[in-house]
């Protein structure tokens, strides 16, 4: 109770000696007892209400203390009622523009998406450049399926804040937006593709695109992609994705980017240079975008940051003699293979050593041995001489004195139907044998493969380890915690992430190994 006691205070005036005060200006007294209600909505969040409704009681003509009572009732779970409020406020005070964002946001929250889009574009048109109307607007028409119409409308607000500051659209989340459009834009010409549309109107709808927006590249490489996919049946297709308008939630938020570790990441401070080892060396690949065959969603995502967690607050140095960072057409063969025997060189030349390879992409089992697909195979050539045999890396490894040793696959192994290098064709399980026989080397993997964390834009398996190097396995599940996270503690972490993620995943760890891999604690 002792929190509610300076609202009670306030309250009590207003039977005391101020009464003719508080009927001379209630409005007053109402902000004061708002006052006490916002710094009691985090701890006490049902009492700040009744409050709010009271300042609110007082003063029913004051516009921020109605928008305040609507903030709290959506902050409580309320939303239909803070709707209601916000709705009546809006025709009482057309002109006040934060009102007008919030009940275009709850009216997208709960559904109405068509209300949310208008109220969205009037506001704008009071407040250019206000990104939360922008953010509605964009994902109201996103979830009614009007792509083409959400990206030309974010293109025109980008092109016209170059041209006149403070009237359109920048920054890094608009950038996003853009991107987010394009791509809806470009799967609905894909869909066409896969149901047989015939290439002149494919060909004429993505010419006036290129045409209308000569400077939005996925448009450019859709074309491009659209063309060899026709002529050339070994061309890669993109995987189908789903589209706003049949797969996101009726109500709720639908763009929640808690999952995603990006700016977690980014706002990691730089481990010390004398905590670094200048004998750490990794190869980090990831394959998202293959030549010739279909990809495999967000693997770059997770060799990006794999690399800028290792190189940040791992023991690796960030330059090309200690780290080699492969992406998309990057990761060839002739690339792989050279980078992956330049570090079991640096093994040879030093036993000491700590050595680490991650690749994420696709695999294919071929009977005794399993391969990682660099970025130019082709469906002629899926064989260890045009791929990277895991038979050839394991016994080179194993031949290498250095016990801090470490493979890392977020592979698809083409044994489910998602992985499948072609439509409708299923490839035998990768082998276990060649996984499971780590000695000296450990290796992790999913056995399973192919797991994607949607919300995240990662692999499962990779936002698992992630996490835990980040920190939730420093001492996990019983030790103690040092500020490290080695990879006996990340890999049990992980395994508890993953099964929670999707019960059929089966992560396997060769060999237990206290090899340390990122600081989480503070500078010593």
């Amino acid at each position: 109770m002792s929190a509610l006691i300076p609202l009670l205070l306030v309250l009590s005036l207003l039977a005391g000696g101020h009464a003719e005060a508080v009927q001379s200006n209630p409005c007053a007294v109402a902000r004061e007892i708002e006052t006490k209600a916002i710094a009691l909505l985090d701890s006490k969040p049902d009492d700040a209400l009744k409050a709010f409704q009271n300042a609110y009681a007082t003063c029913p003509n004051d516009v921020v203390i109605g928008f305040n009572l609507g903030l709290a009732l959506h902050q409580t779970g309320k939303k239909q009622q803070a709707m209601e409020l916000w709705e009546k406020l809006h025709e009482e005070f057309p002109d006040h523009v934060k009102t007008m964002a919030n009940l275009a946001w709850v009216k997208f929250e709960l559904g109405d998406d068509r209300r949310a889009h208008l109220l969205a574009t009037e506001g704008f048109a009071k407040q250019p450049g206000n990104l939360a109307l922008a953010h509605t607007k964009l994902f109201a028409l996103f979830r009614r399926g009007h792509y083409l119409e959400a990206y030309d409308w974010i293109a025109r607000m980008i092109a016209k804040e170059r041209e006149e500051p403070g009237s359109g659209l920048k920054g890094e989340r608009v950038d996003l937006w853009r991107d987010m459009a394009a791509g809806f834009v470009t799967e609905t010409l894909w869909r066409q593709f896969r149901q047989g549309e015939r290439m002149e109107a494919l060909r004429q709808s993505i010419n006036l695109l290129v045409k209308e927006y000569p400077g939005e590249t996925a448009f450019v490489r859709t074309k491009d992609q659209l063309v060899l996919a026709y002529t050339d049946p070994e061309a890669e297709i993109p995987f189908p994705r789903a589209l706003p308008h049949e797969s996101w939630a009726k109500n709720g938020d639908v763009d929640d980017q808690s999952a995603m570790l990006d700016a977690r990441i980014q706002a990691l401070p730089a481990l010390a240079e004398w905590q670094k080892r200048s004998d750490a060396y990794a190869v980090v690949a990831g394959i998202s975008h293959y030549k010739r065959i279909r990809a495999r969603h967000f693997a770059d995502r997770d060799a990006t940051h794999v690399h800028r967690l290792l190189t940040k607050r791992g023991l690796f140095i960030d330059n090309t003699d200690h780290v080699r960072l492969r992406i998309n057409n990057a990761a060839d063969h002739v690339t792989l293979r050279q980078d992956l025997e330049w570090l079991i060189k640096q093994g040879q030349n030093n036993p000491n050593a700590t050595l680490l390879f991650f690749f994420s992409g696709l695999g294919l089992s071929t009977g005794p041995d399993a391969l990682l697909l660099p970025a130019n195979i082709q469906l002629g050539n899926l064989n260890a001489d045009h791929a990277i045999s895991l038979s050839w890396l394991q016994s080179a490894l194993a031949r290498l004195p250095n016990k801090d040793t470490v493979v890392l696959l977020d592979v698809c192994f083409n044994n489910t139907q998602e992985c499948a290098i072609q439509n409708g064709q299923t490839a035998p399980a990768a082998p276990r044998g060649i996984l499971l026989q780590g000695k000296p080397t450990a290796i992790a993997a999913d056995k399973l493969g192919g797991a994607l964390h949607g919300p995240a834009q990662q692999g499962a398996f990779t936002w698992h380890l992630l996490k835990a190097m980040l920190g939730d396995a420093d001492g996990f599940p019983v030790g103690k915690k040092d500020g490290w996270v080695d990879l006996t503690e990340a890999f049990a972490q992980l395994r508890v992430g993953l099964a929670r993620h999707t019960p059929a995943a089966d992560p396997i760890f060769s060999v237990p190994t206290q090899m340390r891999l990122t600081r989480t604690g503070g500078e010593q």
